[in-house]
């Protein structure tokens, strides 16, 4: 089982791990924020046997009893601590904890609007990546937490050098959103093949809900793409490969520079046409995404362009 081991736990840049953290907290903020009034108008103007509680609404809110029903002014004291714990994980401070108070937060949070019967996917992998970062040294650069650490004890460290740190338990969260894309893809595959078999593929299912969301959303976009059986067909065909192979992606690393510009682009298609906004998922694509070697080469071209203007000057 070392293969195994070596898999999950090998080295890894800890500033790979840091952008996630920035990137996914500060995605989650703004869907926290854009949430805050259906939510209140929600619980203010719905009948209260149409709150029908998830599960994990259950779960988390256990000590207050099975028929617990959220008011307005609790709901807004969920939603301020969420937001606090939510912006001190994006600064790095008391990273660990913030992010743990952020990551259940949000999930009691998003819980109560599933449980108005308004279901979505894209947040839930959004829950699953906030609940592994808090368990990971995501605050270990590029935080408030650094900061004070290295003013108690200064290692007056150059940002080459903060670039090459690693640590074992680096790679695995990052990891584990790379395979809970996978899984998201194969189960979309699964659902469109087993449940409409060979029908899904044949360019009229799309076309007609490229017409109705067309209509439903005004989205003239996708009224003028309906018109198109051939582009529609060779579409709907380009979808199933790709959600099926994208596992490719994560075992081949350099296919990432093929299936990540596609995925950007399948997600932002979805949200022109049919206007599913898929924001989670695109801002996730951050995992995919080497930053350490990233900010490397951008740090060798500044460093050429400033000797190639210094040695002109």
């Amino acid at each position: 089982m070392s293969w195994w081991t070596n898999y999950w736990f090998r080295p890894a840049p800890l500033i790979d791990l840091a952008v996630v953290r920035i990137v996914a907290v500060l995605t989650q903020l703004i869907m926290l924020a854009r949430s805050y009034n259906w939510m209140v108008s929600h619980v203010a103007l719905t009948p209260p046997e149409w709150f029908v509680p998830l599960p994990i609404f259950h779960l988390l809110t256990l000590p207050f009893g099975a028929a617990y029903l959220p008011t307005v002014e609790v709901l807004q004291v969920v939603w301020i601590v969420t937001l606090v714990a939510g912006t001190l994980a994006l600064i790095g401070l008391l990273t660990n904890l913030s992010l743990m108070v952020f990551a259940v937060g949000s999930v009691l949070w998003q819980s109560a609007i599933y449980s108005f019967g308004d279901f979505h996917h894209p947040e839930a992998v959004m829950m699953i990546t906030l609940g592994v970062l808090a368990l990971s040294p995501a605050g270990a650069t590029l935080s408030l937490d650094r900061l004070l650490r290295d003013r108690r004890a200064p290692k007056h460290a150059l940002p080459s050098a903060l670039l090459r740190e690693t640590s074992r338990f680096a790679g695995w969260p990052i990891l584990t959103v790379q395979w809970i894309f996978v899984l998201m893809y194969l189960s979309a595959v699964s659902h469109k093949l087993i449940f409409t078999g060979t029908h899904w593929l044949n360019g009229y299912t799309l076309q007609a809900k490229l017409i109705q969301d067309g209509l439903r959303w005004g989205s003239p976009l996708a009224l003028m793409l309906a018109q198109y059986h051939i582009l529609v067909y060779v579409l709907q065909f380009f979808t199933i490969l790709f959600q099926a192979t994208f596992a490719l992606a994560v075992l081949f690393p350099r296919l990432r520079w093929l299936y990540v510009p596609l995925g950007l682009g399948f997600h932002i298609g979805i949200l022109l046409t049919l206007r599913a906004p898929f924001y989670q998922w695109m801002a996730l694509y951050v995992v995919f995404i080497p930053w350490s070697r990233v900010f490397e080469r951008v740090g060798q071209y500044l460093g050429e362009r400033s000797a190639v203007a210094a040695a002109k000057g």
